[in-house]
């Protein structure tokens, strides 16, 4: 038989039990807040490099009535941009050669008869591919000089520039990382300084691509890195 004190305790362990109850639920839905108090910030990693390698095609025509003429031309030609390249500092095991483009200007010179064309021309593709970009460098800013020496230079406006690149990314990539994410937190501080809170642990972090310029147009040799990271704090 169910007493009256039998009631009366079973009234206190349920009053006890949704007490405790209540203090877990509120404890989770504070959690929960607190899990919802973050800040997005960025942080910014840039330095300057040194270009690793540098490539530049130089391109140059020849012409001549007759295909074996032609050929001498391309041969001549070689050599004297091969010294001018020696000269400059750069070897040749730097230098590579693709095949000569030739086009026929017979149909040119029938409607030319006054100023008759060479029937062939021939436009060669030299490319230096070297470490020393210094020395590349100096040389691309004397190559006028070839034109004394009665080279043709061609442009090429749909091809092949000259390029200035920096092969060490995975060198400096990680401690990029790594002070985009301390200043992120830098500025995640100054935040919560100002709020009255304080910075706890990284909820999430996105890693920004590495992104490669030209320092300037006068310099392209210097490349300018940048990172940027996206991270979430948490604010305790």
């Amino acid at each position: 038989m169910i007493t009256t004190r039998a009631f009366a305790v079973l009234g206190i362990l349920l009053a006890a039990g949704l007490a405790i109850f209540g203090v877990q639920v509120g404890q989770a839905v504070k959690k929960g807040r607190e899990f919802d108090r973050y800040l997005t910030v960025r942080g910014l990693s840039e330095r300057e490099v040194k270009a690793t390698l540098a490539i530049w095609p130089i391109r140059f025509a020849v012409y001549a009535d007759d295909l074996p003429q032609l050929k001498q031309s391309i041969e001549k030609t070689k050599t004297i941009v091969q010294s001018f390249l020696s000269d400059q500092g750069i070897t040749a095991d730097s230098i590579s050669y693709g095949l000569p483009a030739v086009s026929d200007k017979d149909e040119e010179r029938s409607r030319e008869d006054h100023n008759p064309l060479p029937r062939y021309k021939a436009v060669t593709t030299l490319v230096v591919r070297s470490a020393k970009v210094d020395i590349v460098k100096q040389a691309i800013q004397h190559a006028d000089s070839l034109l004394e020496k009665g080279i043709t230079l061609v442009s090429n406006e749909y091809g092949d520039h000259t390029q200035f690149l920096f092969d060490g990314v995975n060198d400096v990539k990680p401690d990029m990382i790594k002070e985009a994410t301390a200043n992120a937190r830098v500025a995640a501080e100054k935040f919560a300084q100002d709020s009255k809170a304080k910075v706890g642990a990284i909820r999430r972090a996105t890693q920004g691509v590495l992104e490669i310029e030209d320092r300037d147009v006068a310099t392209p040799e210097i490349k300018v890195l940048r990172v940027v990271t996206t991270v979430d704090f948490f604010f305790e």
